[in-house]
């Protein structure tokens, strides 16, 4: 049961999870190992009988502007996304995206999960995906289901940009690859919070885009727009998170390549004090020490276990990298100081 509650404890970001009622509570199991990278989370993880369900309700109190590639390696599963029925055997790769309604239960499994930000994804992973499946039977299933195996078998011995090429590599041939049900429909039930992420990751560059343009191409009420965001501490303040966000990962992409004037003028900051003092706030640290630590660790993944994955509980892949490698930093310095003393 300890391990049961951590297991819900390190998901409940994402879904309600439980033992079936027909499994034993005293033989549940849960393990895994992760990987950080400055635009993807790698897992590896598998357990015994279990459900998850990422209903309506959970996406609009916890919602996440991410999606995912599984590949089932052992087991099976029973799964609906948002009514598309799916049995997967090993082999099969499914595509989720979680802003979108799924449930999924199995007697017992082992499999791989890429997580990636919907809105940096490649535009064939932007339509409606969701619960697509490539088999195992099929030739491109085949292919993918190899690539991001051979990932997780060498990502020890990968840089961290080498990981996140391959990654990107995997992500443009699902976006080739997935059978794909056309441009995605806004529908009532999408959240609102989800539609203006997208809109807001296409104006990044953009100083002037604000409240009112966001109100005008959701064609919502600024009381609507203003109270859905409450939670997220105010529209203007979610707007400066998505585009420090963004910033965090070009500036862990670059390795140092780019200047901090230009990532600010890239992501619609007016100047580069402007910057450095809405980035120092969010993250407690200057730009130039961000970039610092990118530099340090950009040859070393940075590794996270499964109980420590609420470092990454805002939903942003780049900010978990950051705090990873701080802690990292941290734990290290503090080891050196333990040794002079």
């Amino acid at each position: 049961m300890e391990c049961f509650a951590a297991w819900k404890t390190a998901l409940s970001r994402l879904v309600d999870c439980a033992i079936p009622a027909d499994a034993d509570p005293a033989q549940f199991d849960f393990h895994g190992r992760s990987w950080q990278l400055p635009e993807a989370f790698v897992q590896i993880n598998g357990g015994s009988a279990m459900s998850m369900s990422r209903s309506q309700r959970v996406i609009d109190d916890r919602p996440i502007s991410q999606m995912s590639l599984y590949v089932l390696t052992r087991g099976s599963a029973v799964a609906d996304y948002d009514g598309r029925k799916r049995s997967h055997g090993p082999g099969d790769v499914v595509a989720v995206d979680y802003s979108l309604p799924y449930e999924s239960r199995t007697p017992g499994y082992e499999g791989i999960t890429l997580t990636f930000d919907r809105a940096s994804a490649p535009a064939g992973l932007q339509g409606d995906v969701h619960g697509m499946v490539l088999t195992a039977q099929s030739s491109a299933g085949k292919l993918l289901g190899t690539l991001i195996r051979a990932l997780v078998e060498h990502i020890d011995g990968l840089s961290v940009d080498q990981a996140q090429s391959a990654v990107d590599g995997i992500l443009r041939f699902a976006a080739t690859a997935l059978p794909s049900g056309g441009p995605r429909k806004e529908r009532e039930d999408v959240p609102l919070f989800d539609r203006a992420h997208r809109l807001a990751r296409g104006r990044l560059s953009d100083p002037d885009f604000g409240p009112d343009d966001l109100m005008a191409a959701l064609g919502v009420s600024r009381s609507k727009l203003f109270r859905s965001f409450e939670a997220h501490g105010g529209v203007r303040r979610w707007l400066v998170g998505i585009r420090l966000s963004a910033s965090l990962q070009v500036m862990i992409r670059s390795a140092g390549r780019l200047k901090i004037s230009a990532i600010a003028h890239q992501h619609g900051f007016r100047s580069e004090a402007h910057f450095s003092r809405a980035f120092r706030k969010r993250y407690g640290m200057s730009p130039s020490a961000a970039q610092a630590s990118s530099l340090h660790a950009h040859g070393n993944l940075v590794y996270l276990t499964w109980a420590e994955q609420d470092i990454a509980a805002g939903g942003s892949t780049a900010e978990a990298w950051l705090a990873s490698a701080r802690t990292r930093a941290w734990a290290g310095a503090g080891r050196e100081r333990s040794s002079r003393v």
